[in-house]
């Protein structure tokens, strides 16, 4: 394999002839404005409000996402009426693997009436089978599970109300329509009577293909048990009939892990910390609501369903997944052990789902985890000789007499090469802080290593080759990630920065950046980090930097670039934070996965203007990351500096679509509208949308990208964005490729 996935180029000139064209781009100011940033609302006591009408004139137009006119074959992502069996059949799943259920899909409702939020629908399923997924590619960019779940499913914070949308055969009543509801697994989240009664009043205006009703997984013991003690609710129940099912395998096939047993809430947290992972074999009494993490294997303690969020999830990784009747008590002699699980789906010859367990040794299972987890090849090797602090326009991008990302890393070299074919006024100042830096400050620092007796002092080099080494910190999540604190605030307190290295950079800074009273932001650049098959976005730190406060020599805030920043951001300490970025949890967990040895990964520095005053900021994409058949540019911005991955549920970016016909942008889909910008004024005015569409266009089909044994037409482009207050001048900041494809094994 072809190094790691980076931007390619051929001859400078060459590619600067071919985006001259560029510089005929208008450059147009937009509009923008900062809006209210509500404080999260959810808390139900009290009387509830009524029915949700339609979005008033100020309302955001969220329903523009579920377009009726949607080209996809797949349909809609989402619907606001459902008047038929057929309309329901072409938005559901089926069969559901639950007695009576005969299909399924999701719908979403708001806890209260407010224009702002996004008004009840029903999502398609054949598109996004994930509630979760589905709000990340249609409405909410960005959100991840923790503000997910306080979103939907915990009382204090929810603003929507989510679950199953089913479909019963019913053999009296005939077909019946069926919801649950999300809710935290905790006696005190079970739904209260008025809560109930306020979704089915929304969903019965706009689910009118048959009767409606509340309903209950079949496992689910605590909402039937409360639904059976209210008199008159002012709505239909269809309690689901029991039954003796003891093994049921959701995703069959064999794996390796050490056996960890949980109740729900100690396994949601030791996801969330890290601290369980693919040489883990979860057992949690019951069923999680999601498992972002990679595990090894899933026994739950309550049954599964087929559109459950972690049954897709662990169906789509092929990790072993069933349920055990009594996990915790079937799995309890193996707990802490080291075992070989099988699990078996009954056929017509040989009826009934089943698994094995066995102990096993810890060779057997390294062998199977390593032959049996994606492997990435050719991990560029770091640089640890040249030392220059080049400028982003000095870069040697033609890759000789070696390949620039050895050098600077991924995030600098990419964006190096893009600035070779692009018109200056779309690029940001800025120079790279090479390997060799940070190849010094390994050797220069030492710790002591107290895993040892007796203790020794070692370099930061080796104390990393001996963690990578140790079976014990591969193993044993808990251990792992208490060492990699520890090396990382090791890094920050003592770390050696040379003085001449500073200095060094503070000339630099002055000259690339006029001053040194300039905030700037040191960003990670590591080798392992924007390639085409390991993209890394969010596993490292970056950080704001004023050269200034390193000059004043006396430690204390404010910071002398920023008056509102109350601590220091001087050189050192930038460094230092990137540096020790590397050894993240996240991070050192995901080149394990990919089976990239510790010591190989380095962080070289990319250093750039901070923006203190923009007027917008975004992400755009070459297509949709979630959908590749969607071949239009997907743009999210948002006002100032927000960001556009902010995760919070009263910060939602705008999102734009952009068709591109011979180059330029023939038509403007505004899909969303920001909560933060003006009422009626979007973040990106239609000229903005037009210039950056052309540009990304004219990038996309002209820079030349490693395939790696890939189509082109599954790598889209990731660039980020910036818009200049006062000018309204648009800046690209980044660059990366993205595979739309997964890796194979």
């Amino acid at each position: 394999m072809k190094p790691v996935g980076r931007i390619a180029f051929g001859a400078r000139l060459a590619a600067l002839a071919i985006l001259a064209a560029l510089a005929t781009l208008a450059s147009c100011a937009g509009q923008g404005g900062d809006g209210a940033d509500p404080a999260p609302e959810g808390d139900l006591g009290g009387d509830l409000p009524g029915d949700v009408g339609d979005p008033g004139a100020d309302a955001v137009d969220w329903l523009k996402a579920c377009d009726p006119d949607d080209p996809d074959p797949r349909g809609p992502a989402c619907v606001r009426m459902v008047e038929t069996d057929a309309a329901f059949d072409a938005l559901s799943i089926g069969p559901t693997g639950i007695p009576n259920w005969e299909r399924a899909t999701k719908y979403m409702v708001p806890v209260r009436d407010d224009p702002a939020l996004i008004p009840p629908l029903v999502q398609n399923a054949m598109r996004y089978p994930v509630h979760m997924e589905f709000l990340a590619s249609v409405f909410l960019p960005g959100l991840d599970l923790p503000t997910y779940m306080a979103m939907v499913t915990v009382r204090a914070t929810r603003t929507y109300f989510s679950g199953n949308l089913v479909r019963i055969d019913d053999p009296v009543q005939g077909h019946l329509y069926g919801f649950t509801v999300y809710t935290a697994n905790k006696l005190s989240e079970q739904l209260e009577l008025a809560e109930v009664r306020r979704i089915y009043q929304q969903l019965q205006s706009i689910v009118t293909a048959g009767p409606l009703v509340l309903t209950f997984e079949p496992f689910d013991a605590m909402g039937p048990a409360r639904a059976r003690t209210w008199i008159d609710p002012g709505f239909p129940i269809w309690f689901p009939a029991q039954d003796d099912v003891t093994v049921e395998t959701y995703t069959p096939g064999i794996t390796y892990g050490t056996v960890r047993r949980y109740a729900l809430d100690a396994f949601d947290a030791a996801a969330a910390q890290g601290q369980v992972g693919f040489r883990d074999l979860a057992v949690v009494d019951s069923v999680p609501f999601d498992v972002a993490t990679i595990i090894g294997g899933l026994v739950t303690g309550g049954r599964q369903w087929q559109l459950s969020h972690v049954n897709v999830r662990m169906a789509r990784r092929g990790t072993p997944n069933l349920f055990v009747r009594d996990a915790l008590t079937a799995f309890e002699s193996w707990d802490g052990k080291l075992v070989r699980l099988t699990v078996t789906k009954g056929t017509v010859d040989a009826p009934g789902d089943s698994w094995a367990i066995a102990e096993t040794s810890e060779a057997e299972a390294q062998a199977w985890w390593t032959a049996h987890r994606p492997r990435l090849e050719g991990v560029p090797v770091v640089d640890r000789t040249y030392d220059t602090l080049d400028g982003l326009g000095a870069m040697d991008v033609d890759d000789t007499p070696v390949p620039l990302v050895t050098r600077f890393g991924g995030k600098a070299a990419n964006l190096a090469k893009l600035y070779a074919i692009l018109d200056e006024r779309y690029q940001v100042p800025g120079f790279g802080i090479p390997f060799a830096a940070f190849e010094a400050f390994l050797d220069a620092t030492t710790i002591t290593d107290t895993r040892v007796s007796p203790a020794q002092d070692v370099t930061l080099r080796e104390y990393v080759h001996r963690l990578g080494a140790d079976p014990t910190v591969a193993v044993d999540a808990v251990v792992r990630k208490q060492l990699l604190s520890g090396l990382r605030t090791h890094i920050q307190t003592a770390g050696i920065v040379p003085p001449a290295l500073v200095s060094a950079l503070v000339a630099k800074i002055t000259a690339v950046f006029g001053g040194t009273n300039v905030r700037v932001r040191f960003r990670s650049s590591s080798n392992v980090e924007d390639g085409l098959e390991f993209s890394g976005a969010g596993l490292y730190d970056s950080t704001t930097v004023c050269a200034d406060d390193t000059l004043d020599g006396d430690g204390a805030g404010p910071s002398a670039c920023d008056s509102a920043e109350s601590k220091e951001r001087d050189i050192e300490r930038g460094l230092r934070k990137v540096w020790a970025s590397l050894y993240n949890d996240t991070a050192w967990d995901e080149r394990d996965w990919y089976q990239v040895p510790q010591e190989s990964a380095g962080m070289a520095v990319l250093v750039s203007l901070g923006f203190p005053d923009e007027q917008s900021n975004g992400v755009a994409f070459t297509g949709d990351p979630a959908d590749p058949t969607d071949r239009r540019i997907l743009v999210n911005a948002q006002v100032g500096d927000e960001k556009v991955v902010s995760n919070d549920a009263s910060k939602v970016p705008e999102t734009d679509r952009l068709e591109i016909t011979e180059g330029q942008v023939s038509r403007i889909y505004r899909v969303v509208n920001s909560t933060l910008a003006t009422p009626g004024v979007p973040v990106l005015s239609d000229a903005q949308l037009n210039e950056l569409g052309g540009l990304i266009a004219t990038i996309d089909a002209t820079i030349p990208v490693e395939l790696e044994g890939h189509a082109r037409s599954d790598i889209l482009l990731d660039l980020e964005f910036k818009i200049q207050a006062g000018t309204g001048q648009l800046k690209i900041k980044q660059i990366r490729p993205f595979l739309t494809t997964p890796m194979t094994l």
